[in-house]
């Protein structure tokens, strides 16, 4: 669990040292890791905005005989950047009756 912690810290959070990892709070790495991944989906979602705005000037679909109209005619059918902040913070919460839930279907086997 250190280990991976540690790799953690050196890779997305800036760490230069153990002695800046040994400090560490877990309530803190939580943090952080959260605010890492939020920081993924704010990329992705500048990536997927400039996609769609390549896209969205020649991406046609028929709609009649000589008719077109917009594949994605918004960008939240492209890219639902609210869902995407949503499933970033459910991650990092762990479900409190997890323990409860296992052992529950322990009693039932």
């Amino acid at each position: 669990m250190y280990r991976e912690l540690a790799i953690d810290c050196f890779r997305y959070f800036g760490f230069t040292s153990f002695d800046q990892v040994d400090r560490l709070t877990i309530a803190q790495y939580e943090i952080m890791a959260e605010a890492a991944r939020l920081k993924e989906v704010d990329k992705d979602y500048r990536n997927h905005l400039q996609a769609f705005l390549n896209f969205a000037v020649r991406a046609k679909k028929k709609a009649g005989k000589n008719k077109q109209k917009p594949v994605y005619p918004t960008f939240k059918k492209f890219y639902d950047y609210e869902d995407a902040i949503d499933l970033a913070k459910r991650k990092n919460k762990p479900d409190r009756f997890e323990k409860m839930k296992r052992l529950l279907r322990r009693r039932e086997s």
